[in-house]
């Protein structure tokens, strides 16, 4: 076979899988529109908002036929927890809304298409702090349903994941302060207008409930602990057993928590290490009004110490008269997974769904709680994701063919390694080792705690704040380690180049980067094209069905302004990063005289296997033991961090940042094998998978600046 001929079949090669990897994507999106609209009984409608500090908040209601003027339907309000965005709560809305709930998934500030309050903001309700809104929009979010005639205002529901919890409970909380000062001050006016003390009541208890504030009755808590608040300051700042106080205990609010049983957070939040025990914390006890030890499923009136076990009918009864009474119900919940997996674990889903089934309509289900469809849409998820992913190296190969870009392939150069006798493997063995050791030993050190949430005021442990240019917390902790990481790779390669390349006979035009500028400058323009294209049809994926690829924490989502600003001022590094890794990749982890196949296996180790061994190692302990094997950052136990920041922080938001980490580094590596492989240079590679990777991670990222 001539090698034209070989050239036009990888041409029909890379043609076919680019054709299929396309139709995947629309296909997927069609499927995943009519599931996620329960076969368009459910209509689906973006919707933008100002809050009540200025802020523009983004929505998605789900709005089930049923629900109409004539017979208005419950609704619920769904909020995501840090570094996500309104996706993640996609199960719980396609399972509420094809119950007949009327759903409102919130991107909170600073996430997905809100943005942050502009500067000076305060809420009155909130001690008029000047840039403090701890809701996060969820107070305005709740407001809004009060705009739809088919939406019963007096059956409403908040559901919350961690961040998200600790938000609806603030909004809550602001919704029965400005109920309270109306009615304390018609209450007032009225009685010193003459008015006996019940008339007077009467009259202000109607004035109040007239301003048009929208008020929960029901909340469903978790992946978080119940807001416990210093006493002293208001604040969550050195909360314990004797100065803690719950604002919403005067709340008629039936409230369930549902807790992983090895959350991750759980010492962080709860002050217990084994998330199974989390019901013992004296925040459980706070929220619950003396409860403590509470065996999961119970439910029981707030208040009883003894937490009294109510059966699911005297529960419902309990939670109908609790406006009346003041005394609403409490229930806890606990499940097998981590923090993460309370999105998509379907006995949490449930229990969710039951809750508020029970205080929300009267206990009946219209849907059995454990019928979830919700799996089929994950599945299209991900089915698009990895289509997605595919599509942008098959597009860059297809377009190799054309003869303008033709002219950058070439055959690719010897690898430094070859293992073609005891000795040589032995070296290859410990020089891949040492290059494997250094992102685990740094991880946890270099990411930090990069939680940054200016509006609640939780401002943590990571090692490069954001600023003004770099405004994105977790992608400023991602950025530190890519540099130090990659500097410390990249002097491991230089040695060895200088030391054992160079005495075998390799040179510059090993590493794979010695190509014309005119040509390093269409391998660039290659990879915008072919990452640009594939983008776009994610964006007219989205435009037509509404539906992100996504599939648990991983997704490639259509970005707006604010995050594309971002990926700019991000992307010189990952550029660096990448490039540096398909250098490594190419020229320093493969072996000549290995199969194919091998080369591919050694490549993926590489990127990821000692992150992943860390991992294991991590998440099995937690599975163990309850406990997890990394229980600090380095550099947070010390008397003196302890003496300037008052406590230790735990590895989870690293953990679960880990796990993105480890689905989308092997990936990218062996993309940019296959694309050395075809052009003989580490840059067109190392440009595609840094576009690549960077939008992985930075499209659902939080705004934290």
């Amino acid at each position: 076979m001539d090698q034209m001929t070989k050239n036009t079949g990888k041409v029909r090669v890379s043609a076919i899988v680019l054709v299929v990897c396309l139709l995947a994507m629309i296909v997927s999106s069609v499927i995943g529109q009519q599931i996620q609209t329960s076969g368009g009984s459910v209509r689906t409608e973006e919707i933008t908002f100002t809050t009540d500090v200025g802020a523009t908040s983004h929505a998605k209601l789900y709005i089930p036929e049923t629900a109409t003027a004539e017979n208005p339907a419950p609704a619920v309000l769904l909020c995501h927890g840090y570094t996500a965005s309104l996706d993640a709560m996609e199960p719980n809305a396609i399972e509420l809304s094809r119950r007949g709930y009327v759903v409102m998934a919130l991107d909170m500030y600073g996430h997905g298409e809100s943005t942050l309050p502009p500067d000076g903001y305060s809420q009155v309700e909130m001690g008029s702090v000047e840039n403090y809104a701890p809701d996060l929009g969820s107070y305005s979010a709740l407001q809004e349903f009060a705009k739809y005639d088919f939406v019963d205002l007096t059956k409403i529901g908040m559901l919350g994941h961690s961040m998200g919890t600790a938000a609806i409970q603030e909004g809550a909380y602001l919704a029965y302060a400005k109920w309270t000062n109306i009615y304390n001050a018609a209450l007032a006016e009225y009685t010193a207008s003459g008015m006996d003390a019940a008339t007077a009541a009467g009259a202000a208890y109607m004035d109040a409930m007239n301003a048009g504030i929208v008020l929960p009755s029901s909340m469903v808590l978790t992946g978080y602990n119940y807001n416990v608040r210093n006493r002293n300051d208001l604040t969550y700042i050195g909360v314990t057993a004797e100065n803690g106080v719950f604002p919403l205990y005067a709340a008629p609010v039936n409230m369930c928590t549902i807790q992983a049983t090895y959350d991750e957070f759980s010492g962080f939040l709860w002050g217990v290490e084994d998330s199974s025990q989390y019901t013992t914390s004296f925040k459980f006890a706070y929220g619950t009004g003396g409860a403590t030890n509470v065996p999961s499923g119970t439910y029981f009136m707030y208040g009883d110490a003894s937490a009294t076990p109510l059966t699911r009918e005297e529960a419902v009864t309990a939670a109908a008269s609790a406006a009346l009474t003041m005394v609403p119900i409490r229930a806890a919940f606990s499940f097998e997974g981590t923090h993460s997996d309370t999105y998509y674990d379907e006995t949490a889903i449930s229990y969710g769904i039951d809750f508020l089934d029970i205080t929300l309509r009267g206990g009946e289900s219209t849907i059995d709680p454990t019928d979830q469809v919700w799996h089929d849409r994950a599945a299209c998820g991900l089915v698009g994701l990895i289509a997605t992913l595919v599509s942008f190296g098959a597009l860059a190969l297809t377009l190799l063919k054309v003869p303008f870009f033709a002219t950058i392939v070439k055959a690719e150069p010897k690898s430094i390694s070859t293992c073609d006798k005891g000795s040589h493997v032995v070296r290859y063995a410990i020089i891949f080792l040492i290059c494997l050791v250094v992102a685990p030993l740094l991880y946890y050190l270099l990411i930090g705690y990069p939680y940054y949430m200016q509006p609640q005021w939780f401002m943590f442990q990571t090692k490069f704040m954001p600023n003004e240019f770099f405004n994105m917390a977790p992608m400023n902790s991602l950025m530190l380690f890519n540099l130090v990481v990659g500097g410390i790779l990249l002097v491991i390669y230089v040695v060895v180049f200088l030391i054992q390349g160079r005495k075998d006979g390799y040179g510059w035009e090993n590493t794979g980067l010695k190509l014309p500028v005119v040509q390093v400058l269409k391998s660039l323009l290659l990879a915008a094209i072919s990452f640009g294209v594939i983008y776009a049809v994610v964006y007219a994926c989205y435009a037509f069905s509404g539906t992100y690829f996504s599939f648990f924490k991983f997704n490639i989502m259509p970005m707006d302004a604010a995050h594309w600003e971002a990926f700019f001022k991000y992307l010189p590094v990952w550029l660096l990063f990448f490039l540096l890794v398909s250098v490594i990749y190419n020229t320093f982890t493969r072996i000549n005289n290995a199969p194919a196949w091998v080369n591919y296996v050694l490549i993926a180790i590489a990127s990821c296997g000692g992150l992943a061994i860390m991992f294991a190692y991590d998440y099995g302990t937690l599975f163990a033991t309850g406990v997890r094997g990394i229980l600090t950052i380095p550099g947070t136990t010390s008397e003196e961090w302890l003496a300037t920041v008052g406590m230790s922080f735990p590895p989870a938001l690293a953990g679960i940042m880990c796990f993105g980490l480890l689905f989308i580094l092997p990936l990218s590596a062996i993309g940019s094998r296959v694309l050395f492989k075809k052009t003989g240079s580490a840059w067109l590679g190392g440009f595609l998978t840094a576009f690549v990777v960077l939008t992985f991670t930075i499209s659902h990222m939080v705004i934290s600046i």
